[in-house]
């Protein structure tokens, strides 16, 4: 089987041999011959074998001092020795204790393909090892191949972490030749193996065909912008994948877009850490939109991926309305404290599920821990952010605040609609002198009452707005009218947004002030329900 594979490499045919095809080990003679089947005088004595006591891996043949009993090594355990003593290396001790044991991790040894091959031979028939941790090894695709092979015969192993092997395109597509059919890893972490762009095309067989993987981390690798678009067709048909890991991946422009595009049409992916890349403003539009459609996904990792305060927005639009989605880290961006006060502003007036938000390195001003404050008083919410910034007060006292817009119009139906009013009601309720009429003095009135405070520039404009025939009130026929006009308004600028980033600014606009009505009313009413207990 050995000679197989070297003469395969030497060739560069990296076929895995098929699954029934059994384990051989080379002796010095260059004679293939079946482990189970060395003559006695070949097997290796324990007394004499050389075990490396530090457990590191070497190649030398003089043996250490130490004596193993024979009688308390298992089937694993003695194979491996004698897969060493053929193979010329030492074995390590620390190899050999964990043949017993569930995890056999040892990441950092420097075993090489040869150390890999003892260890696949070993763990052929192994029923007790179930993870298998082989991170920076220096394996290269030579000794992959010996640990695929093994793979097809050992059915216990679920986990394998192959992380930092160098396995490069050669290895990208051992891995999906010999994977996509495998029906016992569940959890695979290929991270830091320098797969690049082309190689995006073998992790897609694997992501698309292979029915049994719940986790795959594929970080620290270059597949790129198209690699991203690849991998994005991929995972709109997977349906077993749970965790997915593509950070540091340099994924950008279509890449990101064809990603978060599988984020709206997959069905079973909770996890996904998208952070390190550059999803920027494009990346932010369609996960916003897509977070929309998705009712699967509970984390959601976007951390340093260049998110400007536009942007965040963006993604806002979907976060705040998605009712699954639980941890949200976008620390490490440019996001400024009015990105942070917007996603707590979000979350004080949305039905969203969100428990624990990541603004790491973002910094915050006290108008964003008094309302952190005021949410947690109400709800579980853990937020981690970056400095506190000092700055003077823009109220005193307890005065409040007045809202001073161009849109006031949207103001007033933003809290018909809050409050669940219809039209009439909202005209009784600004209607002080029962005349089924309302001047500007009981607008101003009406709204102050209700915590909505609007400047003198505002409510001109308001007026102007609502009285169309100019004769100082606004009646019911008026009122309707402008409702209507304004609905169709906002259908309008929804749909403009769905068309792409230059067409939202206009619909963030109309955003940012709703939410700031809806604010105002959720605080107005918290503060009531503080007075009356």
């Amino acid at each position: 089987w050995f000679r197989f594979v070297t003469d395969n490499v030497r060739h560069k045919t990296m076929t895995v041999p098929r699954e029934h095809s059994q384990v051989f080990i080379t002796n010095r003679g260059r004679h293939i011959t079946a482990l189970s089947q060395l003559p006695e005088n070949q097997q290796p004595e324990s007394e004499t074998s050389p075990i490396d006591t530090d457990g590191e891996s070497c190649f030398l043949d003089t043996p250490t001092p130490e004596a193993f009993d024979v009688v308390t090594q298992s089937t694993s355990q003695s194979t491996y020795v004698k897969a060493c003593k053929m193979l010329s290396i030492t074995p390590s001790t620390f190899c050999f204790r964990c043949l017993n044991e569930i995890s056999l991790v040892i990441p950092h040894h420097g075993i090489g393909p040869n150390g890999a091959k003892a260890v696949a031979i070993a763990l052929v028939n192994n029923s007790t090892v179930s993870s298998l941790d082989l991170s920076s090894n220096g394996l290269g695709s030579a000794g992959l191949f010996y640990v695929l092979e093994m793979l097809q015969s050992n059915k216990v192993i679920s986990d394998i972490n192959l992380a930092g092997n160098d396995l490069g395109s050669r290895g990208a597509r051992l891995i999906s030749d010999s994977l996509r059919k495998n029906r016992t890893i569940t959890k695979l972490n290929i991270s830091g193996n320098s797969f690049s762009e082309r190689d995006a095309t073998h992790m897609a067989k694997l992501i698309s065909r292979n029915k049994a993987l719940k986790e795959l981390i594929l970080s620290h690798n270059t597949f790129r912008e198209q690699g991203g678009v690849i991998l994005g067709k991929a995972l709109e048909s997977n349906s077993v994948l749970k965790t997915l890991d593509l950070s540091w991946n340099h994924l950008r422009l279509l890449g990101a877009v064809a990603i978060c595009w599988s984020v709206a049409e997959n069905t079973c992916l909770t996890s996904l850490d998208l952070s390190w890349n550059g999803f920027g403003m494009e990346g932010c539009h369609e996960m916003g939109k897509s977070l929309l459609r998705n009712r699967t996904l509970t984390h959601l990792d976007l951390s340093a991926n260049r998110v400007s305060f536009d942007a965040f927005r963006q993604l806002l639009r979907g976060v705040v309305h998605n009712k699954v989605l639980k941890v949200l880290k976008v620390g490490v961006n440019p996001i400024t404290t009015d990105g942070a006060f917007a996603i707590l502003q979000s979350i004080a007036v949305s039905d969203s599920s969100l428990e624990e938000i990541d603004l790491k390195d973002v910094s915050v001003d006290m108008d964003f821990v008094d309302l952190l404050e005021q949410i947690q008083k109400r709800r579980h919410l853990v937020c981690v952010y970056g400095n506190t910034l000092r700055h003077d007060e823009t109220k005193k006292g307890n005065v409040a605040r007045v809202l001073d817009t161009d849109d006031p119009v949207t103001v007033l139906f933003e809290y018909m609609k809050q409050k669940n009013l219809r039209l009439i009601d909202l005209l009784h309720n600004l209607d002080r002198d029962h005349s089924y009429t309302i001047t500007r003095d009981e607008f101003q009135q009406g709204l102050a009452n209700i915590d909505l405070p609007l400047s003198g520039r505002s409510l001109d404009i308001l007026m102007k707005k609502l009285d169309t025939n100019r004769d100082g009130y606004v009646d019911y026929e008026e009122l309707s009218a402008r409702h209507k006009e304004h609905m169709r308004k906002v259908t309008k600028l929804r749909l403009q947004a769905d068309l792409g980033p230059n067409h939202y600014k206009g619909y963030d606009k109309l955003e940012q002030l709703r939410e700031a009505v809806r604010l105002k009313i959720s605080l107005n009413m918290t503060r009531q329900r503080t007075e009356t207990s």
